[in-house]
Order: C-alpha cells, then sequence, then structure tokens
C-alpha cells in the first residue's frame, strides 16, 4: 500500500476531480522539473549537448518525482520514455511542451 501524498490523495485511489485529477492540475504550461520545456525555434542550440535513452529515463523519473505526489514506481517509466521520444522524435525531452507531457504521464499510469 502506497503512502498518502501531501494533500491527503492516496495514488491506489481514483483522482479526485475531473477526468484526470491531480495530472489535470500539472498540465498547466509550468517545468515539469523546473526545466522550460518551451520548444526552441532551431534545434542547433543543443548540438554541444548528448542527449540519449539513459538521459530521457532520467528526466522522465525526475519530472515525476519532482511533485512529490509521486514516485518513479507509479508509472510506467519506459512507456513514458518511448512515447515522448515518439512525438519529439529526439532524446532531448527539453523540447518536449509542460502539457503534452503530463498528457503522456497521466496515461501511464500504473494500476
Amino acid at each position: 500500500m502506497l503512502p498518502p501524498d501531501t494533500k491527503g490523495v492516496r495514488m491506489d485511489q481514483p483522482l479526485p476531480g475531473g477526468r484526470l485529477g491531480i495530472a489535470e492540475a500539472a498540465l498547466a504550461d509550468h517545468p515539469v522539473n523546473g526545466t522550460n520545456m518551451s520548444t526552441p525555434s532551431t534545434r542547433s542550440d543543443h548540438r554541444g549537448s548528448t542527449f540519449s535513452r539513459e538521459t530521457a529515463v532520467a528526466f522522465v523519473i525526475d519530472a515525476v518525482e519532482s511533485t512529490g505526489a509521486a514516485t518513479r514506481h507509479d508509472f510506467d517509466i519506459e512507456r513514458i520514455v518511448s512515447t515522448a521520444h515518439a512525438v519529439v522524435d529526439d532524446w532531448d525531452f527539453n523540447t518536449l511542451q509542460p502539457a503534452m507531457f503530463w498528457r503522456i504521464a497521466s496515461s501511464c499510469i500504473k494500476q
């Protein structure tokens, strides 16, 4: 059994309010993990950076755990990574809009 989060909502119970509940509140365009995720006009700005599946997994884990309401074990991390990668066609998930990220993540909550 999972401990209740700081707002008293249990992860093993249906989400309150709306179709997505807590995840719906996160759909606002706020940084997922403290990183501004707005889509850049060009991709040349990250040539010096190295992004890989491993960095994408770390990004997703950091993002879903950043609110303190859930842990990586509450989500299918591999499915989030694969879906997000298919959407942006890159391992740099900083280009992914926050609303899209949370839509993907909310569809990958483990039952």
